[in-house]
């Protein structure tokens, strides 16, 4: 097997990868979606064509699961108002005063994309769909907001779920 081969089979990755890096991907999206005022169809076409599955810097690149890329971001901008609810409700329950508003953009993205899956993914296990978004927040975060995320969306989870 050739290197160049081999390197493409690791960037298609795994099912469990793929659906690791469209967490990842829709996060950045609804990021940028709030930073930028834009919407699902347009953020959606500029990660399918320039990012989705791209090398960076190089590197091959997981190939993330499109269609639940494509779902949590535009089933979210849907739903926005539910989840928005969910995640303040949550905050307030661990002592953060039921406000959202405090939460640093990003970490919001991740609370809200997660929340969402937790509302609309009833197929994929809660832990899994949590750890997920926790790892996503170590991505970015050494502080303690992944642990907050972890007991957000476990919050999230019972309400949702039980």
């Amino acid at each position: 097997m050739s290197m160049t081969a081999k390197d493409n089979s690791a960037a298609i990755g795994s099912p469990i990868a793929r659906k690791s890096a469209a967490r990842l991907a829709a996060v950045q999206a609804v990021y940028q979606m709030g930073l930028n005022d834009q919407k699902a169809p347009e953020v959606i076409a500029e990660f399918m064509e320039h990012r989705l599955g791209k090398s960076v810097d190089g590197e091959a690149m997981v190939r993330a699961d499109g269609i639940l890329f494509e779902q949590v971001v535009r089933g979210l901008e849907l739903r926005i108002e539910d989840a928005k609810g969910l995640v303040t409700q949550a905050l307030g329950k661990r002592g953060g005063e039921g406000k959202s508003a405090g939460v640093e953009p990003l970490l919001h993205a991740i609370l809200l994309c997660g929340t969402y899956e937790l509302m609309a993914q009833g197929m994929t296990d809660a832990p899994i769909i949590i750890s997920d978004y926790v790892n996503v927040a170590h991505s970015f975060y050494e502080d303690g907001a992944p642990q907050l995320v972890n007991g957000v969306l476990d919050t999230v989870s019972k309400a949702v779920r039980s």
